[in-house]
């Protein structure tokens, strides 16, 4: 038994067992026969570990350098360290569909486990089947991950340096995954209920699941924009660059989903909308897949050109076709009668949604815009971060300031005490950026400061609220922690206003020096003064690495570095970053005197607050596990009194 021969068994099982998987699942629907749907159900878990075997089998070939593998041969060498040998399936195109593919099984796995009605039950669980057919069938016909080779070379090439460059590749890919592949279980469900007729269960028995993905989906962002920042040299975490954006858009739409569903899920209301965003956000998902490895898009995080565009193209437009369709048969019947006040909650939560919407749709436009004009008149053209900063911008202080209000005002019609809140809360917004302007900010960064202050004092009036209303009732008002969902959005939106506050100063306030320095030369630059001791050569096996010796009145010595790898013409930056609560310090190596060492180039980015812009991600992060982590048997009937 070889890897190439495991791994090919293991992905051809797990596209059988989808297949039969899939046809059985249609049968049960079509017959509403409960043995087929048992017998479809019966398949999840061996194509789970048929998925699994495929996977460990790639890992086989990585660790034993298997070099008769094209894809061993192609993004791994025999000088990799461990770590990186691990994370090397999802360091190009083939691998990254692979692991794709098998957490599309696990997801599908642990769905089956806790179905509703048959009828629904067969129609998701079909849904499932058929995504897995996708990508087991791309593995199968256009992007295996276990083609051999006739004439195997000796070592490999090594993955893509820039995979290789930060701890946080071997973490940032996965979470991306897990988020996109999450979206597939919503969008079954939705589906189903379309299918079915059957419209308001679906929402409140996928709001995990959606919150889940979203929640990977939020982390693998940060985690991004943080390997950016580490890895890339130029000093910032978000660039606007295509596949940043591609990944953008499921965010996005499912951030909207997120909001609207809650209005039907205590409402019964937006049922449109919530078809509508879910089918969109899942749509996203294979769209981004889909710029990311068709090749017509240039990217650092782009994979080269494969034949897997096209197909994945049609995936895409299959998904829209499949969700949109449904939801054309049955828009008559999911209609809101109701019309409602946008001084509501659910009129808040709405027009919330429509701005993550917009945002998605004009983010949508300029990305594919260079696309659109390259194929019709052959003239390459390009938007750049100006237009999407400019677009964003006002779109970003809308939802903050629906972010604040939304949560303070009623259901239906406001009653007379909440407008002392929104007074109180317009106070603070004033306060705040009055205060930004007395300080010297940018009217930009000032409003940025009375969006934080508005946020906060919103979040603190709800947390005011909640205990109050617990002490009146005779229950403990510490107990309002316990309402997971409450306490947990709250803490996501501080995080979001916490972001806001720290890409508005970290925009705003970004100051940048160049100086070649002599050996023994000190430099006084922002605040610090810097001196060149020289530079040392250090030969570590899969790259050469230069590092500059700088000694630094504040912080001791730092060493910023330049990598040189074997398949890169360039050397790749290795910045050396200093975090401190109000600036970080961002040393790069331009230069080196490559015959003495006499000399170096240097430049130095002060960025003010970036640290808080990852404490606001970990915010996130952490009100959404707050929100999933199960409920004591002590805190739901403590729910239940307080209700």
């Amino acid at each position: 038994m070889t890897p190439a021969l495991l791994g090919n068994l293991g992905v051809s099982l797990a596209l059988a067992f989808s297949l039969l998987g899939l046809a059985l699942a249609l049968l049960a629907y079509l017959q509403g026969e409960g043995r087929l749907l048992k017998g479809a159900r019966a398949l999840v878990l061996p194509a789970f570990l048929a998925a699994l075997t495929a996977f460990l089998a790639l890992e086989w070939a990585l660790l034993t350098h298997d070099f008769t593998l094209a894809y061993v041969a192609a993004h791994h060498t025999t000088k990799d360290p461990l770590w990186v040998t691990l994370v090397t399936p999802w360091a190009a195109l083939e691998g990254s569909i692979l692991l794709w593919g098998l957490l599309q099984t696990f997801y599908t796995l642990l769905a089956s486990r806790r179905l509703p009605d048959p009828w629904r039950s067969s129609l998701i669980l079909a849904v499932l089947f058929g995504i897995q057919v996708f990508f087991f069938g791309v593995m199968a016909t256009a992007a295996s991950p276990f083609e051999t080779l006739p004439n195997p070379p000796p070592d490999g090439m090594g993955p893509n340096p820039l995979l290789q460059n930060h701890w946080m590749m071997a973490v940032h890919p996965v979470l991306m995954y897990l988020g996109f592949v999450g979206f597939s279980v919503p969008f079954a469900y939705a589906v189903a209920a379309m299918a079915t007729r059957r419209y308001q269960a679906w929402v409140g028995e996928t709001r995990w699941w959606a919150l889940i993905a979203w929640g990977f989906l939020t982390a693998g962002k940060v985690a991004g924009g943080w390997w950016s920042y580490e890895v890339l040299g130029w000093g910032g975490y978000w660039a606007w660059d295509p596949v940043e954006n591609a990944s953008f858009i499921p965010w996005l739409l499912a951030t909207a989903f997120l909001h609207t569903a809650y209005v039907q899920e205590t409402r019964g209301a937006f049922k449109v909308w919530n078809f509508a965003f879910v089918t969109l956000a899942f749509s996203a998902t294979l769209l981004g897949t889909f710029l990311t490895r068709s090749g017509v898009i240039q990217s650092v995080h782009a994979f080269a050109e494969g034949p897997v565009g096209p197909i994945f193209l049609g995936g895409f437009l299959a998904s829209l076709f499949l969700g949109l369709g449904l939801l054309y048969r049955v828009s008559r019947e999911v209609r809101d009668a109701a019309v409602f006040r946008p001084l509501s909650r659910e009129g808040a939560l709405l027009l919330g949604a429509f701005f993550f919407a917009g945002w998605a749709l004009v983010v949508l436009l300029g990305t594919l815009y260079p696309l659109l004009v390259e194929a019709v008149s052959g003239a390459k053209v390009s938007v750049g971060a100006p237009f999407f900063n400019q677009i964003s911008a006002p779109i970003g202080v809308g939802i903050l300031l629906l972010m604040g209000v939304g949560p303070i005002l009623p259901w239906r019609r406001p009653r007379p005490e909440v407008f002392r809140n929104l007074y109180l809360l317009l106070a603070g917004l004033l306060l705040g950026t009055l205060f930004g302007l007395l300080r010297g900010y940018t009217l930009g960064a000032s409003l940025a400061v009375g969006l934080f202050l508005y946020n906060a004092l919103a979040v603190g009036l709800l947390f005011r609220e909640g205990f109050l209303a617990r002490k009146a009732a005779g229950l403990n008002p510490w107990g309002f922690l316990e309402n997971r969902r409450r306490v947990g959005s709250l803490l996501v939106h501080f995080g979001v206003a916490l972001m806001g506050l720290a890409i508005a100063f970290s925009q705003a306030y970004r100051l940048e020096a160049e100086k070649t320095l002599y050996k023994g030369q000190s430099w006084p630059v922002a605040g610090l003064t810097l001196t060149f001791q020289g530079v040392r050569a250090l030969d570590e096996g899969r790259r050469f690495a230069v590092e500059a010796l700088l000694r630094t009145d504040r912080f001791g010595e730092v060493r910023p570095r330049l990598h040189f790898y074997p398949q890169m013409q360039s050397p790749l930056p290795s910045p050396k970053v200093v975090y401190t609560l109000k600036d970080d310090y961002y040393f790069v190596l331009m230069d080196f005197d490559r015959e003495k060492g006499e000399w170096a180039s240097i430049r130095l980015i002060l960025t003010p607050m970036v640290l808080w812009l990852w404490v606001g991600g970990g915010l996130m992060a952490l009100g959404t596990l707050y929100i999933l982590w199960p409920a004591g048997r002590r805190a739901e009937v403590g729910e239940v009194k307080a209700a």
